[in-house]
């Protein structure tokens, strides 16, 4: 059955900015408690930014043209975009919004638009990247934003098992970038592994804190791909090792949605399998320099 609109956007209301209003919606949904601004800021700003252009551009940088195509959604509805077109607080708001349309409108030949627009918004700019960026956000949370991450992870399954998958491709993924490598050189390998629409995965400070002790080595202070580098020249094959198990993670995570999903979890596993492959044809190498060094 499809999700009540409220839902979708009491959801996206509590990933802005921290409002007393939070404490009644995290209430309301029975989340395990009022949320803290400081685990706001843990995973919003420091984890996990949650826009959708972050995980769908070639090169993991907010706006471009993934931000461009929601903003140009918006106007093809006749709205015009808010400063943030791509935010999800944004476009919970707005399927919510076009969802409540759908069920209202007395035409029906008006709410078969609504409903179209709502399938197109739901299987463009909302399922290409939210479950992905949910599953991660579950693992990295506090208990509050966890149990968040996880009831928003099931609703959009729901919506996408009663909503039927449109024909063609989300053109947000029917481009499929290049696998990162590792001969490209530390820099722009880093920068490869931590693009999500390049790599198929999701690398977030506190996964590179704990791969880094995992593996032994001693966790950077830094921007993600200073942090990556660093471990990349404290031990390669280690790294490469610990890099290889996540892609295989998260190729299984994105098979595991695939009878819900189709195509858009099938694009994000042919990506992390890719990475995988780059990975283990670069740790015979790695191991090679390790031991020479």
């Amino acid at each position: 059955m499809a999700v009540e609109p409220e839902l979708f956007r009491a959801l996206g209301a509590l990933s802005e900015a921290p409002d007393p209003a939070h404490a009644r919606l995290a209430a309301a949904l029975g989340l395990p408690g009022p949320p803290e601004a400081a685990d706001h800021t843990g995973l919003f700003v420091l984890q996990l930014v949650p826009y959708a252009s972050a995980y769908l551009s070639p090169d993991g940088m907010l706006g471009g043209e993934p931000a461009d195509r929601v903003a140009g959604f918006w106007r093809a509805l006749h709205l015009t975009p808010p400063a943030e077109p791509d935010h999800l607080a944004a476009l919970l708001g707005l399927y919510a919004a076009l969802t409540e349309r759908g069920r209202v409108q007395a035409d029906p030949a008006r709410a078969a638009l609504w409903r179209r627009a709502g399938q197109a918004l739901l299987w463009e700019h909302l399922l290409t990247w939210l479950p992905v960026y949910t599953s991660a956000a579950a693992r990295v949370a506090g208990p509050v934003h966890a149990a968040w991450a996880r009831l928003l992870g099931d609703a959009l399954l729901a919506e996408a098992r009663a909503v039927p998958q449109p024909p063609t491709t989300a053109l947000h993924l029917r481009e499929r970038p290049a696998a990162p490598d590792p001969r490209d050189g530390p820099e722009p390998f880093a920068r490869a592994l931590l693009t999500p629409a390049r790599s198929g995965l999701l690398l977030t400070r506190a996964d590179l804190t704990q791969g880094a002790r995992a593996a032994g080595l001693t966790p950077r202070l830094g921007e993600r791909a200073f942090v990556l580098r660093s471990m990349l020249g404290q031990d390669p094959a280690a790294t490469l090792g610990w890099l290889t198990d996540r892609a295989g993670e998260w190729a299984e995570r994105h098979r595991a949605t695939e009878p819900v999903l189709g195509d858009v979890a099938r694009a994000w596993r042919t990506r992390a399998e890719a990475t995988r492959a780059a990975l283990s044809r670069a740790r015979p190498t790695a191991m090679e320099v390790t031991r020479v060094s």
